[in-house]
Protein backbone atom coordinates (compact mmCIF):
# COMPACT_ATOMS: atom_id res chain seq x y z
CA UNK A 1 0.00 0.00 0.00
CA UNK A 2 0.81 3.47 -0.56
CA UNK A 3 0.27 6.90 1.45
CA UNK A 4 -0.62 9.38 -1.21
CA UNK A 5 -1.57 12.78 0.04
CA UNK A 6 -5.01 12.84 -1.08
CA UNK A 7 -5.74 10.35 1.80
CA UNK A 8 -4.88 13.08 4.14
CA UNK A 9 -7.59 14.42 6.75
CA UNK A 10 -5.59 17.43 7.27
CA UNK A 11 -5.15 17.33 10.97
CA UNK A 12 -0.99 16.30 11.37
CA UNK A 13 -2.15 13.53 14.07
CA UNK A 14 -4.46 11.51 12.07
CA UNK A 15 -2.57 11.50 8.86
CA UNK A 16 1.28 10.40 10.65
CA UNK A 17 -1.25 7.58 12.42
CA UNK A 18 -2.29 6.32 8.37
CA UNK A 19 1.13 6.56 7.50
CA UNK A 20 2.10 4.44 10.69
CA UNK A 21 -0.86 2.05 9.39
CA UNK A 22 0.51 1.87 5.65
CA UNK A 23 3.82 0.63 7.13
CA UNK A 24 2.59 -2.05 9.09
CA UNK A 25 0.57 -3.61 6.55
CA UNK A 26 3.53 -3.53 4.29
CA UNK A 27 5.42 -4.94 6.77
CA UNK A 28 2.50 -7.91 7.02
CA UNK A 29 2.31 -8.04 3.00
CA UNK A 30 5.89 -8.77 2.86
CA UNK A 31 5.60 -11.59 4.22
CA UNK A 32 6.54 -10.48 7.93
CA UNK A 33 2.92 -13.02 9.31
CA UNK A 34 4.32 -15.42 7.14
CA UNK A 35 7.88 -15.59 8.16
CA UNK A 36 7.90 -17.26 10.81
CA UNK A 37 5.10 -17.41 14.45
CA UNK A 38 7.39 -14.89 16.45
CA UNK A 39 8.33 -12.25 13.53
CA UNK A 40 4.02 -12.81 12.45
CA UNK A 41 2.87 -12.28 16.36
CA UNK A 42 5.11 -8.88 16.85
CA UNK A 43 3.67 -7.37 13.71
CA UNK A 44 -0.02 -8.67 14.65
CA UNK A 45 0.69 -7.26 18.22
CA UNK A 46 1.74 -3.87 16.57
CA UNK A 47 -1.01 -3.78 14.48
CA UNK A 48 -3.34 -4.42 17.09
CA UNK A 49 -1.77 -1.68 19.57
CA UNK A 50 -1.67 0.69 16.77
CA UNK A 51 -5.95 0.02 16.33
CA UNK A 52 -6.27 0.53 19.94
CA UNK A 53 -4.40 4.26 20.12
CA UNK A 54 -5.34 4.99 16.70
CA UNK A 55 -8.94 4.38 17.07
CA UNK A 56 -8.85 6.42 20.66
CA UNK A 57 -7.11 9.16 19.32
CA UNK A 58 -10.26 9.77 16.35
CA UNK A 59 -12.76 9.18 19.04
CA UNK A 60 -10.70 11.68 21.47
CA UNK A 61 -11.71 14.01 18.11
CA UNK A 62 -15.16 12.55 17.45
CA UNK A 63 -16.13 13.78 21.16
CA UNK A 64 -13.83 17.40 20.59
CA UNK A 65 -15.57 18.30 17.74
CA UNK A 66 -19.47 17.13 18.36
CA UNK A 67 -19.11 15.09 15.07
CA UNK A 68 -22.63 13.94 13.91
CA UNK A 69 -20.85 10.68 12.26
CA UNK A 70 -19.41 9.50 15.43
CA UNK A 71 -21.56 6.62 16.02
CA UNK A 72 -21.88 5.08 12.62
CA UNK A 73 -17.91 5.92 12.57
CA UNK A 74 -17.01 4.49 16.07
CA UNK A 75 -19.20 0.92 14.78
CA UNK A 76 -16.72 0.50 11.93
CA UNK A 77 -14.01 0.75 14.36
CA UNK A 78 -15.27 -2.01 16.68
CA UNK A 79 -15.94 -4.22 13.27
CA UNK A 80 -11.91 -3.90 12.59
CA UNK A 81 -11.13 -4.96 16.16
CA UNK A 82 -13.12 -7.64 16.17
CA UNK A 83 -11.81 -8.89 12.91
CA UNK A 84 -8.03 -8.16 13.65
CA UNK A 85 -8.57 -10.04 17.20
CA UNK A 86 -10.74 -13.11 15.82
CA UNK A 87 -6.88 -13.26 13.38
CA UNK A 88 -4.64 -13.02 15.91
CA UNK A 89 -6.44 -15.75 18.13
CA UNK A 90 -6.48 -18.45 14.99
CA UNK A 91 -3.20 -16.98 14.49
CA UNK A 92 -2.04 -18.14 17.47
CA UNK A 93 -3.99 -21.62 17.28
CA UNK A 94 -1.93 -22.14 13.93
CA UNK A 95 -5.65 -21.84 12.06
CA UNK A 96 -5.09 -18.12 10.17
CA UNK A 97 -5.56 -17.64 6.31
CA UNK A 98 -2.90 -14.85 6.38
CA UNK A 99 -3.69 -13.94 2.70
CA UNK A 100 -7.34 -13.30 3.02
CA UNK A 101 -6.85 -11.50 6.10
CA UNK A 102 -4.42 -9.33 4.97
CA UNK A 103 -6.56 -8.75 1.44
CA UNK A 104 -9.48 -8.10 3.72
CA UNK A 105 -7.43 -5.55 5.75
CA UNK A 106 -6.09 -3.96 3.02
CA UNK A 107 -9.87 -3.22 1.34
CA UNK A 108 -10.83 -2.24 4.92
CA UNK A 109 -8.43 0.54 4.89
CA UNK A 110 -8.63 2.00 1.61
CA UNK A 111 -12.31 1.87 1.92
CA UNK A 112 -12.65 3.60 5.42
CA UNK A 113 -9.84 6.15 4.79
CA UNK A 114 -11.88 7.19 1.24
CA UNK A 115 -15.41 7.16 2.37
CA UNK A 116 -15.72 7.10 6.38
CA UNK A 117 -12.77 9.34 7.29
CA UNK A 118 -13.09 11.84 4.45
CA UNK A 119 -16.93 12.38 5.97
CA UNK A 120 -15.40 13.73 9.28
CA UNK A 121 -13.15 16.56 7.57
CA UNK A 122 -15.55 19.21 6.88
CA UNK A 123 -16.31 18.95 10.97
CA UNK A 124 -12.83 18.67 11.96
CA UNK A 125 -11.73 21.78 9.99
CA UNK A 126 -14.99 23.60 11.23
CA UNK A 127 -13.63 22.82 14.62
CA UNK A 128 -10.40 24.06 14.11
CA UNK A 129 -8.41 20.46 14.10
CA UNK A 130 -5.32 20.94 12.43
Amino acid sequence: MKWSDELGVNVKEIDEQHKKLFEIINRAHEGAINKDKKEGNDVLNELIEFVRVHFSTEEKYFEKCNYSGAKEHIAEHLKLTEKVLKFKNDFDKGECDCSAFLDFLKSWIEEHLKVMDMKYVSEFKKCGLR
